[in-house]
C-alpha cells in the first residue's frame, strides 16, 4: 500500500516534488504564448474602442480604459477586474463584444461593489460565454443555487474544496460559472483559482510527451476525494447519487469556444489516467498537479458583499481553503452556464474525509 507524501496541512504531493500549497509567491512572467494571444486581443480592443492611459510591463497593459470601462489586470497571465459597468438590460453592443474579447483572454472577471439581481448575474454570464441574448426578461433564471454555510439546502455548506472544475465528470460540459456576494462577513474564506490554459501553455516539454494522446477518467464519487485528501480532514466529499458520474476527456483538451489548449486534469475530479497501472497513473497526475498547482501559480479572491466573480469553467479550476458552518456567513449566488439538466437532479450528500 503506497503512502502520500502530505504538507502541513494534509494535501497530497507526487514523490520528491514541491508539495501543494495555499500561499503564493510572485507572479511570473507571460510566456510568449500567452503574449501572442494578448497582442491579438489588445489589437481587437483597439478596434472595438477607444483604450487610453495604458500601462505596459512586458508585453501586455496592466491598466486600461475601453468603452467607459476601467480594466485592470489582477495577474499577469489571467484575471482582470472589470470597473464602471452599470447594470442595464440590455448592455450596448459595444460594451458586449469588448467584455467579451477581455473574458476569452483572462478567463476570470471580477465586479466589485454590484447591487444585482440573479436576472442580471444570468445575463451577463450569456453574454460572455458567447450567446445572443435577444431578451433578456426570457432568460431561463433559477435562484435557488448557492453555496453557503448559512443557508439551508445550499451546496458545499462547509469544509475545505481541492482545485477542479465543475461537472469535469459530467458529458455536457459546464462553460462559464459566477458567484455573487450576496451576504458575506469579515473575515471571509477566499476562493482560489488557477488556469488551466496558463498550465498548457507553460508545460514542460517532458510532460507534454507523456501527456501526447492520453485520456483521463474524471469521477464524482467519495473514494477519488478523501484519495486525494491525503489526510486532511477537513476535505469535503460530496458524493452524487446519479446514474452516471464518470466522463473520459484527453489530457490535452481543445477549448470549445477560443480553440486554446487546456491541461484538463484536476486534483478533486481526475481519477486516473487510462492505459496506466494504478501506479503510473498515479506518478504521471501528481507530477501534472505539481505543475499546476505550483506556489504563485493562484490568484485568491477575498470576498466582499457586492461581489461578483465570473470565470470560464474549462479554463479555470477553483478551490477554496476551510469554510466553517459556525463561521462569518459566506453566502454566494451562483449561476451555471448553460443551466444544468434538473429534470433528474442527483441527490448530493456532503461530509468531510475525516468522517467514517
Amino acid at each position: 500500500m503506497k503512502t502520500a507524501l502530505r504538507n502541513s496541512r494534509g494535501e497530497i504531493a507526487g514523490p520528491g516534488r514541491q508539495r501543494w500549497r495555499w500561499r503564493s509567491s510572485p507572479v511570473r512572467s507571460a510566456s510568449r504564448e500567452e503574449c501572442l494571444f494578448s497582442i491579438a486581443s489588445w489589437k481587437l480592443l483597439l478596434k472595438i474602442g477607444d483604450v487610453s492611459g495604458v500601462h505596459v510591463n512586458g508585453n501586455e497593459p496592466q491598466e486600461f480604459w475601453t468603452v467607459g470601462l476601467k480594466v485592470r489586470n489582477l495577474r499577469a497571465d489571467f484575471g482582470a477586474e472589470i470597473m464602471g459597468l452599470v447594470p442595464a438590460f440590455p448592455l450596448d453592443e459595444d460594451t458586449c463584444k469588448t467584455l467579451r474579447t477581455i473574458f476569452d483572454e483572462r478567463s476570470l472577471l471580477v465586479f466589485r461593489d454590484l447591487d444585482i439581481d440573479i436576472r442580471f448575474q444570468t445575463y451577463l454570464a450569456e453574454i460572455l460565454s458567447g450567446n445572443s441574448v435577444l431578451d433578456p426578461e426570457q432568460l431561463p433564471v433559477f435562484d435557488d443555487f448557492y453555496v453557503s454555510n448559512e443557508r439551508p439546502s445550499s451546496a458545499a455548506p462547509f469544509g475545505r474544496l481541492m482545485y477542479h472544475s465543475d461537472s469535469q465528470w459530467c458529458e455536457r460540459q459546464c462553460e462559464v460559472l459566477s458567484l455573487y456576494g450576496e451576504r458575506v462577513e469579515q473575515p471571509a474564506v477566499p476562493t482560489l483559482f488557477v488556469s488551466s490554459i496558463v498550465g498548457w501553455d507553460t508545460l514542460p516539454v517532458d510532460l507534454r510527451t507523456r501527456v501526447e494522446g492520453r485520456h483521463v477518467v474524471h469521477q464524482h464519487d467519495a473514494e477519488t476525494y478523501r484519495k486525494r485528501a491525503g489526510g486532511d480532514a477537513d476535505v469535503l466529499v460530496n458524493a452524487i447519487n446519479s446514474m452516471k458520474n464518470s466522463h473520459c476527456t484527453p489530457i490535452a483538451l481543445r477549448h470549445p469556444r477560443t480553440g486554446r489548449t487546456i491541461l484538463y486534469v484536476s486534483q478533486q475530479m481526475t481519477r486516473n489516467v487510462e492505459g496506466m497501472t494504478e501506479d503510473e497513473s498515479d506518478e504521471l497526475l501528481f507530477a501534472l498537479f505539481d505543475h499546476l498547482y505550483e506556489p504563485g501559480n493562484e490568484l485568491e479572491h477575498y470576498w466582499r458583499q457586492g461581489d461578483l466573480v465570473i470565470w470560464d469553467n474549462l479554463a479555470m479550476q477553483h478551490a477554496r481553503p476551510n469554510v466553517q458552518t459556525e463561521g462569518p456567513a459566506r453566502t454566494l449566488r451562483k449561476t451555471i452556464t448553460p443551466p444544468p439538466n434538473r429534470e433528474k437532479p442527483g441527490i448530493i450528500e456532503y461530509s468531510k474525509a475525516g468522517e467514517s
